[in-house]
């Protein structure tokens, strides 16, 4: 089912599939990708309770196997488009028979989008509703297209950054922390070009930043506020006209983890009846 929503020059298009942000317009611009399938086909799907893969496909949760999928079961589930009106909708999933295959606890996930004057707001809720502590990971995966040549735009952040990123091994789809390689050193600015992805994706695992922008030359395009998330990676696919930006709470499993679900990079762990709020914003820049 499809949804959109709109207040003044801003509007959107959710579809409950993944309870997917589809579309964002900004005075008849739009921002997001356009999910051609000729390089990737989302928009901006969401990542819970897992993001990025598993160490050999597998987990520890509770003590026993588990087998959760690439950045968890969201995004291709169906969920509840609980309130709905113009400028705002609440969708909602909880645990069932399915998802239990692969995640044994139960919980309320909520995604609530709100549009702003010039951009949107995404707040995630998680609550435990099991006897035991719930370990999860969560992030966005919001992609952006752009004009023109990728070499005329950057990445610009509020905060000097250093990055080493990760080595990330592919198709395994695991980190190497001990196999780093520093893109950006003590500055504000990372110009961009294809070439940095064609290792995959670049992941930020201790910036300083909340926030980072997506310009062009004429320094024009987005800005992802993340107050949240620890961490956030950058992503496309090869030679592709958009880019991700991702908030991230946890990742993919680095090489040398536990294979315990709960001793994950970055995991987050709810107490059980306990509930987490986690909000980003995406805002028109220069528009």
């Amino acid at each position: 089912m499809e949804i959109s929503l709109k207040s003044g020059n801003v509007s959107a298009k959710l579809n409950s599939h993944g309870a997917e942000l589809r579309s964002l317009m900004i005075g008849g611009r739009e921002l997001m990708w356009s999910a051609d399938p000729k390089y990737w086909a989302k928009t901006s799907p969401i990542l819970f309770p897992m993001v990025g893969a598993l160490k050999d496909g597998k987990t520890l949760i509770l003590g026993k196997e588990y087998k959760l999928p690439k950045h968890g079961f969201t995004r291709d589930l169906e969920l509840t488009a609980e309130t709905v009106s113009s400028t705002s909708a609440l969708f909602s999933l909880e645990q069932s028979d399915y998802t239990k295959e692969f995640y044994p606890f139960d919980f309320r996930f909520t995604v609530r989008y709100t549009l702003k004057t010039d951009g949107i707001t995404v707040t995630y809720r998680v609550k435990n509703n099991s006897a035991d502590e719930m370990p999860f990971c969560i992030g966005a995966h919001p992609a952006f297209a752009f004009d023109g040549e990728f070499s005329d735009h950057r990445l610009e952040f509020p905060k000097p950054e250093t990055a080493a990123v990760p080595f990330f091994e592919t198709p395994a789809g695991i980190f190497h922390p001990n196999d780093r390689r520093t893109i950006i050193e003590n500055s504000t600015v990372l110009p961009l070009d294809h070439e940095m992805f064609y290792g995959d994706v670049l992941y930020f695992d201790k910036p300083n930043s909340r926030s980072v922008m997506f310009l062009d030359k004429g320094n024009k395009g987005v800005r992802v506020d993340y107050p949240d998330f620890t961490g956030i990676g950058f992503w496309q696919a090869k030679d592709a006209p958009f880019l991700c930006l991702e908030p991230w709470c946890g990742s993919a499993d680095f090489v040398d983890c536990t294979g315990v679900f709960a001793e994950k990079q970055g995991i987050e762990i709810l107490k059980p009846d306990e509930e987490r709020a986690f909000t980003y914003s995406i805002s028109a820049v220069g528009y």
